[in-house]
């Protein structure tokens, strides 16, 4: 099992977003098919869209920012050993 798995690993993400998706399959090429990934789609919720409007995709981990647009595997892998 994934340390994610025990942690909350969110993408905030939006409906038909090419980069959202390349960052949900590259997290889940590093730390395994089976991590749990909260997807949430800001379009849902006024104050996500007020705030990351077209900046997405943005990855967390326990409500941290880790990176956003792309994957930064390095700046995961150490916020997850930590």
């Amino acid at each position: 099992m994934s340390a994610a798995t025990l942690r909350g690993l969110a993408i905030f993400t939006r409906r038909d977003c090419s980069l959202c998706e390349k960052m949900e399959v590259a997290v889940r090429q590093l730390l395994g098919p089976e991590t749990r990934i909260e997807m949430i789609d800001i379009d849902e919720v006024p104050e996500l869209l007020a705030r990351y409007r077209n900046d997405v995709p943005v990855l967390c981990l326990d409500g941290e920012f880790i990176c956003k647009h792309y994957l930064d595997a390095d700046r995961l892998q150490a916020a997850i050993a930590s």
